[in-house]
């Protein structure tokens, strides 16, 4: 299962200190406080319900079929990454063609924190009982193209409220 976990979380992306912002930098060297998190490891009473699906260039669809998709929980140490990764703590998508990122270590509550599942085959993906928080939905969408693996880690935050389905559509 960490094996697992560890993988999901480098397919999604790494990130190297270079190019980082101080502030960045100093979320990411600092570790998450429990507290910090505890209101994500509750059960609550909304789904989180995605699909992500993205076209080639030549109109082909392509999904993330057998991935994993990630909700991840807000918190200084999660912005920090997502900022790093996509450009933004609101959404976005990291191209294959940029390559791997890599970070120096990851907390390993961050990666506790982690709620997983595997997208279907059609891209689809779930997650049940989440509580109301600030959640970062993240998967990939790869696929070989004629010279390079193309598509990409895609990212969107959610804001989780009221006991309800909360449909995502990444990228």
């Amino acid at each position: 299962m960490i094996v697992g976990l560890s993988l999901a979380i480098a397919g999604c992306a790494q990130f190297g200190q270079s190019g980082q912002s101080g502030q960045q930098q100093a979320a990411l060297s600092r570790p998450i406080s429990q507290s910090e998190i505890d209101w994500s490891k509750r059960s609550g009473r909304n789904t989180v319900s995605g699909l992500a699906v993205m076209k080639s260039t030549n109109g082909e669809s392509h999904s993330c079929a057998g991935q994993s998709a990630n909700l991840i929980p807000d918190s200084a140490y999660a912005r920090a990454r997502m900022e790093a990764i996509f450009g933004s703590t609101d959404r976005g998508m990291r191209a294959a063609s940029r390559g791997a990122v890599k970070f120096e270590r990851d907390d390993p509550l961050y990666v506790s924190s982690l709620r997983t599942t595997r997208c279907d085959a059609q891209g689809s993906f779930s997650f049940a009982q989440v509580p109301d928080g600030i959640w970062y939905a993240t998967t990939s969408i790869k696929w070989q193209g004629t010279s390079q693996v193309e598509g990409g880690s895609v990212m969107r935050r959610v804001d989780v409220r009221g006991g309800r389905l909360v449909k995502v559509m990444l990228p």
